[in-house]
């Protein structure tokens, strides 16, 4: 879709053009290394009564939109970054669920169809809860059945993600895109001696039964990782299934979670820093165990949700180029996932045609980028769940010729705000941050198992 139609004087820019608005961001990034804000993580407001009839809580409803955004995003790279909102139907007992996809380059033909298989096992799941009376015989046999559709989706989610798994493990099985042709890391495996290494500085003599308790369990994962290595074609799939979850089960340990609170109290060295982004690529190796369980719960808790479970794509807009930019090689602008469905909606909201209640939330694959934290966070309907801090300026908002004059003027405001911050931000002390993961799944940090 074009993201450039609107006339001169309907523009969203008008008031702040565009090209003024790119260069105050480049000014930003020399200023800080791109980076203006740290990586932040922000608690959800509390469910509400917004007039409607929701039973899908909002932290729900969160978990879920993130787990999907995580299903779609299959491959490396920016492109693929994804975003989802939650479509929840209850009018007259209806109830359905639709799930929206957006991303910067569009869902081809073959991963819809590849989502489809995992949204009709999802359906399934549901119907056969719905469908168990609630007798202690049935149930027992309906919970095996369950486990059954969670077994079947656990290994549809590594076979849809397996490329995607491969890069994580950085494995010699694993073929490079282009672009990342030039790069030269060794696989994950081997950095486990650094983590490893770390163990011995964090805890006391008195506590050598919990410090080998952590080293034996990282030795014996490095040792699971490296075996995958030589590990035949035919039984790739099943030795990569152990391996998810024998990282899920390391990542969900107290004794790990303990060695994870301790090590990111320490000052930040660079080695400090390399255990800690080890782990951090562990819990993403991990984060497949847990999307399967949350799914699969999910279908248990709003089965009459799941039962009509359909899934729906925005197109993407094309790239526009620009002059401005930080980076050389960097002049194209994209209409990032978040924003795709924020425009969505509240084009949609000036138009209501259906029985579907309106999405509270955005989950992501990834953080958030500063300037989607900045567009939402100023929006004010959808709350910015986190933000890895990092900014774009490749980044750009649809200026269509149909947006009613409410919305021409509130994303006016928005920009205009959002400048604002950004110009401020350039009169500090400049501080030069590390580029951030742009992604975490926060494992060590959670308090509940899905």
């Amino acid at each position: 879709m074009e993201v450039r139609t609107a006339s001169a004087d309907r523009s969203i820019w008008r008031d702040l053009p565009e090209d003024i608005f790119r260069t105050h961001l480049v000014l930003l990034e020399e200023r800080t290394n791109a980076v203006p804000a740290e990586t932040q993580v922000f608690p959800l407001p509390p469910d509400v009564n917004d007039g409607h009839r929701r039973l899908i809580s909002i932290r729900d409803e969160q978990r879920l939109a993130d787990s999907f955004a995580f299903l779609a995003a299959v491959e490396q790279g920016a492109q693929s970054v994804a975003a989802v909102c939650l479509e929840e139907r209850t009018a007259d007992d209806s109830f359905a669920l639709t799930v929206r996809f957006a991303a910067v380059d569009a869902i081809h033909e073959s991963l819809r169809q590849s989502l489809s298989v995992i949204r009709q096992l999802l359906a399934d799941a549901a119907t056969a809860t719905s469908a168990a009376s609630v007798t202690t015989a049935t149930i027992a046999v309906g919970n095996e059945e369950h486990d059954n559709y969670g077994e079947n989706l656990f290994r549809s989610l590594i076979r849809l993600h397996h490329r995607r798994l491969l890069a994580r493990l950085r494995s010699s099985k694993w073929e490079k895109p282009k672009y990342l042709s030039r790069t030269h890391k060794k696989p994950l495996w081997q950095d486990f001696t650094n983590l490893i290494h770390r163990v011995q500085f964090l805890y006391t003599k008195k506590e050598k039964e919990s410090r080998l308790a952590v080293e034996t369990s990282i030795a014996s994962l490095a040792n699971l990782y490296e075996q995958f290595e030589d590990t035949p074609l035919e039984s790739e799939y099943e030795t990569l299934s152990e391996l998810v979850r024998a990282s899920y089960k390391l990542c969900t340990s107290q004794h790990i979670r303990t060695f994870a609170c301790r090590l990111g109290e320490i000052g930040p060295t660079p080695q400090i820093r390399s255990a800690v982004k080890t782990l951090r690529q562990v819990e993403k190796i991990a984060a497949y165990e847990r999307l399967a369980r949350t799914l699969v719960q999910a279908t248990r808790q709003y089965s009459n949700h799941f039962r009509h479970l359909e899934f729906a794509y925005l197109s993407p807009y094309a790239s526009v180029s620009t002059s401005i930019g930080y980076e050389t090689w960097a002049k194209t602008c994209h209409v990032h996932a978040e924003i795709q469905l924020i425009v969505f909606y509240d084009s949609r909201s000036a138009n209501p045609q259906n029985y579907s209640l309106p999405p509270r939330v955005i989950g992501t694959s990834k953080y958030l980028c500063h300037l989607c934290y900045l567009f939402m966070k100023i929006h004010g309907h959808y709350p910015p769940p986190n933000t890895h801090g990092r900014l774009y300026d490749q980044w750009t908002v649809p200026d269509l010729r149909e947006f009613d004059d409410p919305l021409i003027e509130k994303y006016r405001r928005t920009l205009k705000k959002i400048d604002e911050v950004i110009t401020l931000q350039t009169t500090e002390a400049p501080l030069w941050r590390l580029e951030p993961m742009t992604s975490r799944e926060n494992l060590l940090d959670s308090t509940e198992d899905p």
